[in-house]
């Protein structure tokens, strides 16, 4: 009974530890992101791809714009943990015609890379 009571002690331990040392990863990660300035009415129509690696986020998106708008965006790929609900962030990006909005609560990281991707296919988008 007492060995079962260490194991257990050991176990809280560990995933006590593992859940500090994934927090302050995905802390470093978003002071690391990279975010383009972007002034839409320089934005040529068409599609633009961006990417992001947060480490324990990869996102790839595509953004749709027209007359300096955007009007689509499409999740390609996101790989995610719990953060596969910052995908709703899109429809607010769509809605302000920008990538500075609020990230979604209890998906930070997922959020800001999904921001930080939109941000990087807009600026491809940039009229010479």
């Amino acid at each position: 009974m007492k060995k079962m009571g260490i194991a257990f002690i050991i176990l809280i331990i560990l995933v006590v530890g593992g859940f500090l040392l994934m927090t302050s990863n995905a802390k470093k990660e978003l002071k690391a992101m990279e975010y383009e300035k972007i002034d839409m009415n320089l934005v040529s129509d068409g599609v633009y791809n961006g990417e992001a690696d947060a480490g324990l986020v990869i996102v790839k998106v595509g953004v749709t714009v027209k007359d300096h708008s955007i009007n689509k965006i499409d999740i390609i790929e996101h790989q995610n943990g719990l953060g596969s609900k910052a995908e709703t962030i899109t429809e607010e990006i769509i809605k302000k015609n920008s990538y500075k909005v609020d990230s979604i609560s209890g998906a930070t990281l997922s959020s800001e890379a999904i921001k930080s991707a939109v941000s990087k296919s807009l600026k491809e988008g940039y009229s010479k």
